[in-house]
């Protein structure tokens, strides 16, 4: 990638320091806030199921243990995988459970977490090993943002818990409109994402991301200038297909 220029650098500083008022809520509260504008308690009383890039997911409490499953084939092989609260994975091929080494088990349990986390942002926020950071307000296109940062302990935070995760909540809506991160796995790098298709399912909020790179070393808290100066290239549509919630 390349280097970030010095002049932009200057601008950023500028642009930070305009936000940095005081008299803001907290990050617990803005994050509380945005959970409960997304969908609050339902969370916890709800079978959620939706489609991801030829997979079905569902999400569902189960003996009062919060459990997904992820289904889908492969070479005319019907595969289910289950991860349960307490990090317990089980795959079924053809309705046969399948024993499992060190290695499967967490690629089965990162590749399916992760997507259930991101399609329920911002429900997960509050977990235990969650650390938030109010940075300096923004406005993006005109609208006023918290922008809230987000780490993960060890453990607890998953296989990526040095990565940082940043959230732009409307200041007035609560609505999660925007999010970045910066990753270490494979050289590193950042992505910004904007929400659309914003809709609810029996009073749950769901929404589909535009992913944006940028071909440059570019802090992820400052996304939000690239992503407005045009300096941003689509990469692909994180969509959510035949969401459908339960509440019970």
């Amino acid at each position: 990638m390349n280097r970030i220029n010095p002049v932009i650098l200057v601008m950023l500083a500028f642009v930070a320091l305009q936000g940095c008022g005081v008299n803001h809520p907290s990050a617990d509260e803005i994050i509380s806030k945005a959970i409960e504008r997304h969908g609050g308690g339902l969370y916890e009383q709800a079978d959620i199921d939706f489609k991801f890039r030829g997979k079905t997911f569902k999400t569902k409490l189960v003996d009062g243990q919060y459990q997904i499953e992820r289904m889908f084939s492969e070479q005319e092989n019907a595969i289910m995988d289950v991860l349960k609260e307490d990090k317990t994975i089980a795959r079924w091929i053809n309705n046969q459970e399948i024993s499992l080494d060190g290695s499967s088990r967490e690629n089965i349990y990162n590749n399916t977490n992760s997507v259930v986390y991101f399609a329920l942002l911002p429900y997960r926020l509050n977990d235990p090993a969650v650390n938030k950071q109010l940075m300096c307000t923004s406005d993006i296109n005109g609208e006023p943002y918290y922008k809230v940062e987000i780490t993960f302990d060890d453990p607890g935070g998953g296989k990526d818990f040095e990565d940082s995760f940043i959230y732009w909540i409307h200041k007035d809506s609560f609505t999660v409109d925007y999010l970045a991160y910066s990753y270490n796995i494979n050289g590193g790098g950042v992505r910004f994402r904007k929400a659309y298709n914003q809709r609810e399912v029996n009073g749950i909020r769901f929404q589909d991301y535009v992913n944006y790179t940028i071909d440059q070393d570019f802090p992820a808290h400052e996304l939000d200038y690239a992503f407005q100066s045009g300096m941003l290239r689509e990469l692909s549509r994180v969509d959510l297909e035949e969401v459908q919630v339960k509440i019970k």
